[in-house]
């Protein structure tokens, strides 16, 4: 493949890199909110499709591509406590969703608070186990970056 060689300094290419980032970011928690309103509004489930195989594409690729470098978060640590947070916030929202989601469809509050109870559990358990299974795969991978290379060549 013909590359071109970078017209750009270091610290042009640091911006570029921050602007790409945001960006990034944008399409994705766009991509899940354009989901979200159209769960709401919309009454054939093929409208969230679309957007829905994008927010996954992107999800996989960054939790792949991450993996594979052996980054977890500028922040976060591989924790329990962290897992157990995270995934509380997830169920949370994707239960509360719920809730709403059901009862605009069929203004039966005793239903979607079920549904939605339902969703959280099953959410957070989901969630925790596939963070727990990401920080032990992140953990790997940080110990295969960071071990030192056998130089067992033999001199002659």
């Amino acid at each position: 493949m013909w590359k071109k060689k970078s017209n750009l300094d270091e610290q042009q290419e640091q911006k570029l890199l921050k602007i790409e980032s945001r960006g990034f970011w944008i399409a994705f928690w766009g991509a899940l909110v354009v989901m979200a309103i159209n769960g709401i509004l919309v009454k054939e489930p093929v409208a969230i499709i679309s957007s829905w195989i994008l927010f996954m594409t992107l999800a996989i690729y960054v939790a792949a591509a991450c993996i594979r470098a052996g980054i977890w978060d500028r922040k976060l640590d591989t924790s329990n406590r962290t897992c157990l947070f995270i995934s509380a916030i997830a169920a949370v929202s994707t239960g509360g969703f719920m809730v709403l989601f059901g009862y605009l469809r069929s203004s039966k509050l005793d239903a979607s608070l079920a549904a939605g109870a339902l969703v959280l559990v099953v959410t957070f358990c989901l969630c925790y186990a596939a963070l727990k299974v990401t920080a032990k795969a992140v953990k790997k991978r940080q110990d295969e970056l960071n071990a030192e290379p056998d130089d067992t060549m033999s001199e002659e």
